[in-house]
């Protein structure tokens, strides 16, 4: 597998392939959430966190791009088993938040790495990848404070497993 490039340092593309098995994780972490929701009847949140699986497999097809671009064979990750279980709907929301803030933690550090090498291709990648992630926390953010506001009553767990769906639309 060639690993050098003109623009790429090996930390770099050390960090880009990361990227893409962390995006790639989430990914099956938002199925396993999809799954186990639908299982226990909140249809709406099956289909939204379906959907952010999708999404984040949309995100590793960009660090997957920028290897590509500059001559440079992505590695295709092994991937650890994602949590199966979940307490309740609260329960994988505030780990869905937490994943997400992680990410976050990851995707500052590649822009920081990117900036520091003077790569402002994978800088501007970097960018787009912290955009994403303020869009990702706000998502969650939004469900967290539903809880906060109105409780975790069966009432408002059907309500909110509603709107979910229409996010997921």
């Amino acid at each position: 597998m060639k690993t050098k490039s003109e623009f790429l340092s090996e930390e770099i593309v050390e960090l880009l392939n990361y990227r893409i098995e962390q995006e790639e994780f989430s990914s099956r972490t938002y199925l396993s959430m999809s799954l186990w929701a639908t299982d226990k009847g909140y249809l709406g949140a099956g289909k939204l966190f379906n959907k952010y699986s999708e999404e984040e497999m949309a995100h590793a097809d960009k660090a997957r791009a920028m290897l590509l671009a500059n001559g440079i064979q992505p590695t295709t990750p092994a991937l650890k088993k994602p949590e199966q279980e979940f307490q309740n709907l609260p329960n994988a929301i505030k780990k869905a938040f937490n994943h997400e803030t992680e990410i976050t933690k990851q995707c500052y550090a590649l822009t920081k790495a990117a900036y520091k090498v003077e790569n402002y291709m994978v800088a501007e990648l970097g960018l787009w990848y912290c955009k994403e992630q303020a869009e990702e926390l706000e998502k969650f953010q939004n469900l967290l404070d539903r809880f906060e506001a109105f409780g975790e009553k069966t009432d408002m767990l059907r309500e909110l497993d509603e709107e979910m769906e229409d996010l997921a639309e």
